[in-house]
């Protein structure tokens, strides 16, 4: 059974395989095209690419798409390639596996499929995708050959549980049995599970799920722009496409996952280092009413460079610069935050990195401090309506789709592009 080579590996394969196990009978039976050797990347080639560099406790993933891809000579199979060389270059020990999130040949024929099969043969990070409506025109035979063998599917990998979804026609009653299964067995082992689908739009119909078996997060594409928003338990991102954008400059976004923690970030294409802050949590990206600082804490982040970093400064509300310690030899690196001597409310973290190459980054994060360990949690309605976080320029949130209502303009028309 070919499972993601994720870190530290022996544990990994063997929890993972231990999961997979107990659920393979049910994934056989209701799965459209069949995968008895359970979970496979699109690119199995590359599940020996990611090293020891990833950290025990934090799991990342890059995300990129949707393709939309024609012919070899347009703009965004050029910037598809691109994306695949730096994630090579940069990523491909610092994150546990990459998504396609659907869309991925425009007109659904086999030569567009062909072009996006070349370009990921060359991806030395496990890659996973999910079907989104292009690639339902006139069936999925196409998607399954060149991309997935199945169209749902999940995994387990640390203390997390990963579910691809099928939804761009619906929820069939087979995949809602199956993933109700998977789900619930996921909560009962203790574990926390992301929730991979084309648009987040269908969330209204997991509801139940979502809410009963510690679903964290919902990472879609679809909407051609970046958006996140949070009800309170669970976060729902959604990442700009490839092909087709409708703001800002190409890139693709890297996700974290940091002892229940999640942290997002867009990255356009140009100047390394890249440092994301994975813990504490962001205010506007806490979920669960626990996750305020009280006390200490360390403040933990994750930085990207093929040459190496330098050094690693953390400022609290732009007061001093404190030095952060690489964490082994890792790409984490932390400081001790001292919350015993701010007051209660919000402040401002700050880190920033000098990569060995002479360039630098930062990465922000506003911070809930309370003393007494607890925060009163504003009552919000289920799913991404009403809840989105709005401009965050920082990580690449530009909010100029966001409706009155929270709801990006094209999320609650699945179907249409």
């Amino acid at each position: 059974m070919k499972l993601k080579a994720l870190y530290p590996l022996a544990f990994v394969v063997f929890a993972a395989a231990m999961f997979v196990t107990s659920t393979s009978a049910a994934i056989a039976q209701t799965v459209q095209v069949s995968n008895p050797s359970g979970p496979t990347p699109v690119n199995p080639g590359a599940l020996s690419a990611t090293t020891t560099i990833l950290n025990p406790g934090v799991v990342s993933w890059v995300h990129f798409g949707d393709l939309n891809i024609t012919t070899g000579d347009q703009q965004n199979y050029a910037d598809f390639k691109e994306i695949i060389q730096v994630i090579n270059r940069y990523l491909k020990n610092g994150v546990n596996f990459a998504l396609l999130p659907g869309d991925n040949a425009y007109n659904h024929t086999e030569s567009e499929y062909q072009l996006i099969k070349q370009a990921t043969d060359q991806l030395q990070v496990p890659l996973y995708a999910i079907p989104g409506e292009r690639d339902h025109k006139g069936g999925t035979t196409l998607y399954n050959q060149y991309l997935e063998p199945v169209n749902y599917q999940s995994f387990t990998a640390n203390k997390y549980h990963f579910v691809f979804l099928d939804v761009m026609s619906g929820i069939s009653d087979a995949q809602n049995s199956w993933l109700t299964n998977d789900l619930d067995k996921a909560a009962k082992a203790g574990l926390k599970s992301v929730i991979f689908m084309h648009s987040y739009a269908l969330t209204s119909e997991l509801q139940d799920v979502i809410q009963r078996d510690s679903v964290i997060m919902v990472d879609a594409g679809h909407t051609h722009y970046n958006e996140i928003a949070n009800d309170g338990n669970t976060i729902y991102a959604a990442t700009r496409s490839t092909g087709e954008v409708s703001e800002g400059p190409v890139g693709y976004s890297i996700i974290n996952i940091d002892n229940g923690v999640v942290s997002w970030k867009f990255k356009t294409l140009g100047n390394w280092p890249f440092v994301m802050i994975t813990s504490p949590a962001d205010k506007l990206l806490m979920i669960g009413g626990s996750q305020i600082v009280k006390d200490t804490a360390d403040v933990r982040v994750k930085v990207w460079d093929d040459k190496g970093v330098a050094s690693a400064t953390m400022q609290i509300d732009g007061g001093l610069a404190v030095s952060m310690d690489r964490i082994g030899e890792t790409q984490m690196w932390r400081a001790r935050f001292d919350a015993t001597k701010v007051s209660d409310g919000d402040h401002r973290v700050s880190v920033n990195v000098t990569g060995a190459g002479g360039n630098t980054d930062q990465d922000v994060i506003t911070v809930t401090v309370n003393h007494s360990g607890s925060a009163p949690q504003v009552k919000r309605p289920f799913g991404p309506e009403g809840n989105s976080v709005g401009s965050y320029t920082e990580k690449g949130l530009l909010g100029t789709h966001t409706t009155k209502s929270g709801l990006p303009d094209k999320v609650g028309k699945v179907g249409k592009h």
